[in-house]
């Protein structure tokens, strides 16, 4: 049987040409790359959009473009060995690419049109090792190196039936350290997937073209502000990242000024919108800040629709989604395991109920949720904690975690924390408790409840 393969999208491009400048320091190039037209049904709808997307706003910004679609894997090794080579002393780099890709032994490949998926061996031959290409940029003569993959739209490849789960750990691109002056981003965190598109482009191109256009800010910013949106749109299911080299302040706007070489690298790797490593405070990064009390209520239908449609086939998948830093994941998975993820349809034919809870497990996934500052996964510690429901009864340690997600204006750990005030007694509480709910009550749709 064929080892586990897996395959995800990225971002990448047939030759059809451009030119670089002659001049050195300060120049821009870029590379757009975008490989569309796979055999066997595996075809991308929107890489070829993206790239021709990617093209016109790099060329906006004042970068030389070459452009390449639909490569083979000659023409692929072919159009960066050229880029790169032709890369003028002291310029700013940046290479984008959309199409497939696939993890093979924690090492990632660009996926040419013209490879037939026969076994992992094959693909180690035919496929494009994205090392080769950041080795060849590390010895390039640029001063900054920005690669851009697209990647994980899909997984046309991944076995299916009993196998199913087998690769989970395989699904997506590996992390891999940027050299040094480089800067790698991608549009999902490593081993994840992401959505083609059901648009004309991909959620991620089209976020990140617009944040580009749109600002002469610092490129970590601008990536910190894309993957914040993306987070947000997508509700966590897509959770872009980045690894960076660069020591100082990297501009690529149309009048930044030309960027200096960098110095040896103080950070080696930083995520853009909190998959890993941040913490609850750093608000910044959460997408979940300042929604409306109309999002909330989106939110808060779209976990209980997961958690009840939930079945125990799907659980790998969900641990691999949560595992990867989704706070919707772990708190979906958090409450189903609490509850019971099986559901039995008892006697009187018309209610069910569900078996198998792990109280345990449950109460981790939550936690692990609302210590990265998610208030739904808070406020159902809160819950839990006044309930006495998998834990002693604690009522400070409830108001606690419920106070924490009423910061981010969550409409139910406020009306919670009214409740709790009318039963700690006192005019002065009560008085506050019917402000507090008068304030959701009153709050017209979509807007902001009041801090």
């Amino acid at each position: 049987m064929m080892r586990a393969l897996v395959l995800c999208a990225v971002c990448l491009v047939s030759f059809v040409g451009g030119t670089l400048p002659a001049t050195a320091g300060g120049a821009k190039v870029a590379l757009v790359m975008g490989n569309a037209r796979y055999g066997a049904g595996n075809a991308l709808a929107n890489a070829g959009n993206d790239a021709r997307l990617m093209a016109r706003t790099l060329a906006s910004l004042g970068f030389a473009v070459v452009e390449a679609y639909d490569l083979d894997r000659d023409r692929l090794t072919r159009t960066v060995a050229d880029f790169t080579a032709r890369i003028p002393a002291g310029a700013t780099a940046f290479v984008y690419y959309a199409g497939h890709g696939m993890q093979i032994g924690g090492a990632s490949y660009l996926t040419p049109v013209d490879m037939p998926v026969t076994g992992e061996h094959g693909a180690r031959l035919r496929a494009y090792p994205l090392k080769n290409m950041l080795e060849r940029l590390s010895q390039a003569r640029s001063t900054v190196n920005i690669v851009v993959l697209d990647a994980c739209r899909n997984n046309p490849f991944q076995p299916l039936g009993a196998v199913r789960y087998r690769s989970l750990r395989n699904l997506g691109l590996s992390r891999i350290q940027a050299p040094r002056g480089s800067f790698i981003a991608y549009s999902t965190s490593p081993g994840q997937l992401a959505a083609d598109g059901k648009g004309p482009n991909s959620l991620y191109t089209a976020t990140l073209a617009q944040a580009l256009q749109g600002s002469d800010q610092e490129l970590e910013i601008i990536f910190r502000k894309v993957g914040q949106e993306v987070r947000r749109k997508t509700l966590d299911d897509q959770i872009p990242w980045y690894e960076s080299s660069l020591a100082g302040a990297v501009h690529v706007g149309k009048h930044a000024a030309p960027n200096v070489a960098p110095d040896v690298a103080s950070v080696g790797s930083r995520e853009p919108s909190g998959s890993r490593g941040l913490g609850a405070h750093d608000v910044s990064r959460q997408w979940y800040r300042q929604m409306s009390a109309d999002e909330w209520q989106q939110v808060d239908w779209e976990i209980r629709q997961r958690v009840r449609h939930l079945t125990p086939d799907e659980i790998p998948a969900l641990v691999h989604v949560a595992s990867g830093g989704s706070v919707l994941a772990q708190t979906v998975l958090g409450i189903a395991l609490r509850d019971g993820v099986d559901r039995v349809r008892l006697a009187d034919g018309g209610s069910a109920t569900r078996l198998r809870a792990n109280n345990t497990a449950g109460w981790r996934w939550l936690r692990r949720a609302a210590q990265a500052g998610f208030p739904v996964a808070q406020a159902e510690i809160g819950e839990m904690y006044y309930r006495a429901h998998g834990t002693a009864r604690d009522v400070r340690e409830s108001r606690r975690w419920l106070e924490q997600a009423a910061i981010a204006n969550y409409p139910r750990a406020r009306l919670d924390l009214a409740q709790l005030a009318l039963e700690s007694g006192g005019e002065g509480a009560a008085q506050d408790a019917a402000r507090s709910l008068l304030e959701i009550l009153r709050a017209p749709p979509g807007a902001p409840a009041a801090r």
